[in-house]
């Protein structure tokens, strides 16, 4: 019986029949809709699906053209280096095994002719046996055999003569052509005469040379790891377009079995070198762009200890600009890595010997190629790293006694004071339409008495300037916060990054972070971010000294490793004396002295009018700003509250027009200023009292 659902749609009802002839009614729906999607691709897909490239990608790139011919070269350049110098040895082995290749191949065509091996064995057999009759049938029928290859063997050989006499009687083939013939046919013979197990020429490489990577040799590396869900070769799934040349190298992007992460096998990377019976730094393995699942595993043609670098750009640089984005170094496949200067600030952390000194050195020779850039270098350690740059700094601090931690300080109170300074002429930029967009641009830098010029701050192995006061950290990380908005860009270089020697607050300020090799995970996360290790971003696999000036860059256009340039230090002294050709001069002002502190507490006690109970901090910048311009200019509210919060100094509700706003209370101001001057009073009773006794 069939009905109709209120859609529409047909409805059957069953009656089954009963024993006692009673009958139900039972609806029956039409089918649902699969649970699955149509598997077809839509048209979409179907035309815009990963496939291969029409030309491979080595020949898309003028630099992958470059390496793939410079191979070829070098190699067939060394064969035939290699096989001219033992030339001498080779003729001589050939003029000794020649005759014997010669009486060697005579003696095989003898017995060919005679049928001996033809039958050799059966005849054998019957003789052992004394079967007489069996042996005479076999032996004739290795004369019979015998008898057509003696014909076939004397006729070849009198053609052969009658050609040579003909030949050689009419005088068609020059002499040097039967030289020449001679000379092929005795290599021939030194071939047919030497011991199998004695080569002719030497080899050319005393193992198996790597000369591709192919799907087996990836597959049985992947499996040897011994990973989780990864048993068999057939797991690991090739994503197009497969294999393929990669700048000076091969590239395999490969889907791991679900479930298995691609930081499994990066932690495993010595095992998958050995797996390859490759140099640790020939293996590049990669978490892969599209899942966490998807490995990218890039082989060099050769380690990266023995391909060098490639040219460095600031040898043929004229200027750099630091508003453009920088090269600050280069990664495992030779291409330059980029990354922005302006608006930034960098972090570099790694273990001793890891090469934090190549980064940063790295960064401090771009910026002293822009002409407008100054540049102010502290290095914690009296190792001098630095001290060709320094007649190109305006400040330049070396050492770890008490006047270099005291300089430091004085750089970062410099800093924020000229963030300040920059604040108020920015705004006046605006004002006149110099600065849309309230950032430091290139023309408003280069503009002549603007104060805008870019500024770049290296402080090396910061956390001994910072272990030496608290207040020296909490100015920094004020300064950091801001200064970036300002053309202010702080690069920190540091072996511990941990939140006892550089405080989190400073290091979340920081957009450009370049890992070099550490010991563990949890080093690596303190310099990269919480989640970097399990996101693949991992620079435990880089050794100290040997892989130095590797590391994990993060912050830059394309994530990933990346080592600092390592010119010659006669590299090093062209480039920094083009840039002082470009300078002309010293870009900025030397910190002839400890940069005045300002009493804060007095400046805004005095900004209050008489009868002001209380007033917002936005109120308290302005009016500072207006009464003390060169301080203050620039400053915020925010700024305010941050600096009275370490006397004391709560924010709290004051009335205006009638409604309550944040600010600050004359009241609290006055116990603040009293209290400070009570604990002055009590430093100084507590030191006269220390001079007595001592004398």
């Amino acid at each position: 019986m069939t009905t109709n659902n209120p859609d529409g749609s047909p409805r059957l009802t069953l009656i089954p029949g009963g024993a006692d002839g009673d009958a139900e009614a039972v609806p029956v729906d039409a089918a649902g809709q699969p649970v699955d999607a149509d598997s077809s691709p839509p048209p979409a897909v179907l035309a815009d699906g990963a496939r291969p490239p029409v030309i491979p990608t080595w020949l898309r790139s003028a630099a992958d053209r470059r390496h793939t011919v410079a191979r070829a070269a070098d190699l067939a350049g060394y064969t035939v280096a290699f096989h001219a110098v033992r030339s001498p040895k080779y003729l001589a082995k050939t003029l000794y095994y020649a005759p014997k290749g010669a009486l060697a191949t005579v003696g095989r065509l003898l017995h060919w002719a005679s049928a001996e091996r033809g039958n050799f064995e059966l005849r054998q057999h019957a003789a052992t046996s004394g079967d007489a009759f069996t042996w005479q049938a076999l032996n004739r029928t290795r004369s019979k055999e015998s008898r057509g290859r003696w014909w076939t063997l004397g006729l070849g050989a009198f053609a052969l003569l009658i050609t040579v006499m003909t030949v050689g009687l009419s005088e068609v083939v020059p002499s040097w052509a039967w030289w020449a013939g001679a000379a092929a046919l005795v290599p021939l013979a030194a071939r047919a005469g030497r011991p199998a197990d004695v080569p002719i020429t030497d080899r050319v490489s005393a193992g198996k040379r790597f000369t591709k990577l192919t799907g087996e040799m990836v597959r049985d590396a992947l499996v040897s790891l011994n990973l989780s869900g990864l048993k068999e070769p057939g797991a690991v799934e090739f994503v197009q377009p497969g294999i393929h040349r990669d700048g000076p190298g091969w590239l395999a992007r490969v889907n791991l079995p679900a479930g298995l992460e691609a930081v499994k096998v990066l932690e495993r990377r010595g095992s998958l070198s050995s797996a390859l019976r490759l140099p640790v730094d020939q293996v590049w393995p990669a978490v892969g762009p599209q899942h966490a699942g998807q490995l990218d595993l890039w082989v060099g043609y050769q380690p990266a200890s023995k391909m060098g670098a490639p040219p460095w750009p600031l040898l043929a640089a004229r200027r750099i600009s630091v508003f453009d984005p920088i090269e600050p170094g280069f990664d495992a496949r030779m291409r330059a890595v980029t990354a922005l200067f302006m608006e930034t600030n960098w972090l570099i952390g790694g273990q001793p010997g890891s090469g934090k000194t190549y980064g940063a050195r790295s960064l401090a020779l771009i910026a002293a190629m822009d002409p407008c850039v100054e540049l102010k270098i502290a290095a914690f350690k009296p190792s001098g790293d630095f001290a060709d740059l320094a007649p190109l700094c305006s400040t330049y601090v070396c050492g770890i006694d008490d006047a270099a931690f005291e300089a430091g300080a004085d750089i970062i109170a410099w800093a924020e004071a000229e963030v300040m300074r920059r604040g108020r002429r920015i705004a006046a930029a605006r004002e006149r339409g110099h600065a849309p967009d309230g950032k430091v641009t290139r023309e408003l830098a280069e503009r002549p008495g603007s104060g805008l010029h870019p500024v770049v701050i290296i402080l090396d192995e910061v956390h001994e300037l910072l272990a030496q006061a608290k207040a020296i950290g909490e100015r920094l990380a004020r300064v950091i916060r801001l200064a970036r908005a300002f053309g202010i860009t702080f690069v920190l270089a540091t072996q511990v990054a941990d939140a006892n020697s550089v405080p989190s607050v400073i290091t979340r300020c920081v957009s450009v972070r370049w890992c070099m090799s550490v010991r563990d995970h949890t080093a690596n996360d303190m310099i990269l971010g919480t989640g970097a290790y399990k996101s693949g971003l991992t620079a435990t696999a880089f050794r100290p000294r040997i892989d130095a000036g590797w590391g994990v860059l993060t912050g830059a256009d394309v994530t990933g490793h990346a080592r600092a340039w390592y010119p010659t230090p006669e590299q090093v002294a062209k480039v920094i004396a083009k840039a002082a050709a470009l300078r002309g001069r010293v870009v900025g002002t030397p910190i002839e002295e400890k940069t005045d502190a300002r009493d804060v507490l007095t400046d805004v006690r005095a900004v209050f009018a008489s009868g002001e109970a209380g007033l917002p901090w936005k109120t308290i910048a302005e009016r500072l700003a207006d009464l003390l311009p060169d301080p203050y200019g620039g400053t915020t509210g925010d700024m305010v509250r941050e600096s009275l919060a370490r006397f004391g100094v709560t924010s709290q509700d004051v009335k205006v027009a009638g409604s309550n706003l944040k600010g600050a209370r004359r009241t609290a101001i006055d116990a603040a200023i009293a209290q400070r001057d009570t604990d002055n009073d009590a430093d100084a009773v507590g030191d006269g009292a220390a001079g007595r006794s001592t004398a």
